[in-house]
């Protein structure tokens, strides 16, 4: 690699050279000594094995062998010139492709509306949004932003925490109506409970705290598990089961009454953060930082359904 870097170097110095018409205004251009010039030309004329200037104390000119080697070394040039504006525009004109991924709930409603108020204001930029649960490694599979819920590892990524998930129990009165008595926690135990399920985990412990009674936890259950939240909120709708969920997914479902709070006294604990995660990066890509620049400022709102 420093062998390509010094012939790189090498290549635009000659070119500049030439362009000058001598060393010495190459130098002073440059802001190096001749004797500097002179040496890095000498060392790039060896590895080539031929001059590629005819050099007298008045002039220098392009031998055969110099002016082929002039073709590629503008080539250089160009290639350096094009690098240096892509780089230029990455960090200052927000444009381009943007991979995300996110929860699938949290996604659809709170992400997505952002979204589109983000490409209203940038219109040059394009998003691919992935709706998933699972894990995702970020670098392997090229995402630029992820929307994270739950407790991270330790890793190489940066973590901005965006707010915390503010857990409900609620069901339909319709539900309720015919159910048994429900006054504590552990009455739960005898209803049919909606809880998330994935292949790897049950959200089914739920803990809960009173002034009174302290601190409380249940392990529910139900003929009914789904490993999408939305989901889980259209069978309670369906009056199904008591739902432990995220307030701010119900939208008017709780305001038009559509479900009630259950144990209204008691409080939902071990609420989860929710974060935007991307990679560690020197230069963030102006595209980037827009986006978590803009989610940082309007989706904590949201999320205290503000």
């Amino acid at each position: 690699m420093a062998l390509v870097n010094e012939n790189m170097q090498g290549l635009v110095l000659f070119s500049h050279i030439n362009r000058q018409g001598s060393l010495t205004a190459a130098a002073q251009l440059l802001g190096m000594s001749r004797s500097s010039v002179s040496k890095q030309l000498a060392a790039l004329e060896k590895k080539i094995g031929s001059r590629l200037f005819n050099r007298t104390t008045r002039k220098i000119a392009l031998t055969e062998v110099g002016r082929q080697v002039l073709k590629e070394a503008h080539k250089v040039e160009l290639a350096l010139q094009t690098i240096e504006h892509i780089s230029e525009d990455s960090q200052s004109i927000v444009a381009g492709d943007l991979n995300i991924s996110c929860a699938s709930a949290q996604g659809r409603v709170h992400l997505v509306p952002l979204l589109t108020r983000f490409l209203s204001l940038y219109p040059k930029v394009n998003v691919n949004l992935q709706l998933e649960d699972r894990f995702i490694d970020m670098v392997a599979e090229n995402i630029d932003v992820s929307i994270r819920v739950g407790y991270l590892p330790d890793s190489s990524l940066i973590a901005r925490k965006l707010g915390d998930l503010s857990g409900v129990l609620c069901a339909t009165p319709e539900y309720l109506t015919g159910a048994p008595a429900l006054k504590t926690p552990s009455d739960l135990l005898h209803h049919r409970c909606l809880f998330y399920r994935n292949k790897k985990l049950a959200m089914n412990s739920w803990t809960f705290f009173s002034e009174q009674r302290g601190e409380e936890t249940v392990v529910v259950s139900g003929p009914l598990s789904i490993n999408d939240p939305g989901v889980l909120i259209s069978a309670a709708l369906e009056h199904a089961g008591v739902l432990l969920t995220d307030k701010s997914l119900l939208g008017d479902t709780m305001e038009e009454g559509a479900l009630i709070p259950v144990l209204p006294e008691y409080q939902s604990i071990g609420n989860l953060p929710i974060y935007i995660v991307y990679p560690r990066r020197e230069l963030l890509p102006a595209k980037t930082k827009a986006l978590v620049d803009f989610l940082l400022k309007e989706m904590p709102n949201l999320l205290r359904g503000e």
